[in-house]
C-alpha cells in the first residue's frame, strides 16, 4: 500500500500541489548524486529540478501531536504516538545537522501531527495548516516554505484506517519528507531499501542513500 496518495507543498502564500502519488520513474541504483536530486527537486538523472531544495534553515525544531479527533481509535493513538518517538529517534541519530524535539504542549510546533477521523482517499478538513479538500492516502504531509526555499512550516497525519504493520514505515517516511524530501522513488531497486521507495513500506530505518541525503541536505 503507498504511503500516501499526494504530497503536497506550498511557497510563500501560494499553495501548489505536487503529484507524488506516481513516484519519480528510474531503473537499479542511482548514484548518491542522481538520489539526492530526485529524492529533494524531483530530478531524474541528468535532468532538471521540477521544483526547488527546500530545507529547515534551523538545526532543531520542534514537532507536537495533536489530540486525535473523537472517533479516532485510542489503540491506534497509542501506536502512532510510539512510531513518532521511534521516527524522531531513527533521523536524530543519523548523524545529520538537525535534531527534532517532541512537546505535545506546544501550541505553534514546527510540525504538526493529526490524527483526524479520516480514511484513506478522503478529503481533508479543518486539518491544522493543511488547506481544506486535499484527498489524503494512509499518511500525508503539506509543507510551507518562504522565498528562500526555507520551510516555515510543516504538517502531517495518519489516517484512522492504517493497518498497523504499516505504522513504522508511514509515519517515518512522512516526518522524514517533512524534512525536504518531496519526492517518492518509483524503483524496483529502492524497494525495502529506501524510506522514499513509491511501492514499498518495508523500509523501517534510516540508512544507506537515505541516511546520506539527509546528512548532506543538514551538513
Amino acid at each position: 500500500m503507498k504511503k500516501a496518495l499526494v504530497l503536497a507543498v506550498a511557497a510563500g502564500l501560494l499553495a501548489m500541489p505536487l503529484q507524488a502519488s506516481d513516484g519519480v520513474a528510474t531503473e537499479g541504483r542511482l548514484s548518491d548524486k542522481d538520489f539526492f536530486r530526485l529524492a529533494t527537486c524531483g530530478a531524474t538523472p541528468g535532468g532538471d529540478c521540477i521544483s526547488p531544495t527546500v530545507r529547515w534553515p534551523q538545526d532543531r525544531i520542534t514537532l507536537a501531536l495533536a489530540p486525535a479527533q473523537r472517533r479516532y481509535s485510542p489503540d491506534l493513538a497509542r501506536r502512532v504516538s510510539r512510531e513518532i518517538d521511534r521516527a524522531i529517534a531513527e533521523i536524530n541519530g543519523a548523524g545529520a545537522g538537525i535534531r527534532i524535539t517532541r512537546d505535545d504542549n506546544l501550541k505553534d510546533p514546527d510540525i504538526i501531527v493529526s490524527l483526524p477521523a479520516l480514511s484513506e482517499g478522503e478529503l481533508t478538513r479543518n486539518i491544522p495548516h493543511i488547506p481544506n479538500g486535499q484527498p489524503i492516502g494512509v499518511g500525508f504531509m503539506w509543507l510551507w516554505w518562504n522565498d528562500r526555499a526555507q520551510i516555515t512550516q510543516a504538517s502531517m497525519l495518519i489516517s484512522e484506517d492504517i493497518a498497523p504493520a504499516d505504522l513504522p514505515s508511514v509515519v517515518l517516511e512522512e516526518l522524514f519528507q517533512c524534512l525536504g524530501f518531496l519526492y517518492d522513488i518509483e524503483n524496483r531497486y529502492y524497494e525495502g531499501r529506501s524510506i522514499l521507495s513509491q511501492d514499498s513500506n518495508g523500509t523501517t530505518s534510516i540508512s544507506g542513500q537515505d541516511r546520506m541525503a539527509l546528512r548532506k541536505l543538514y551538513p
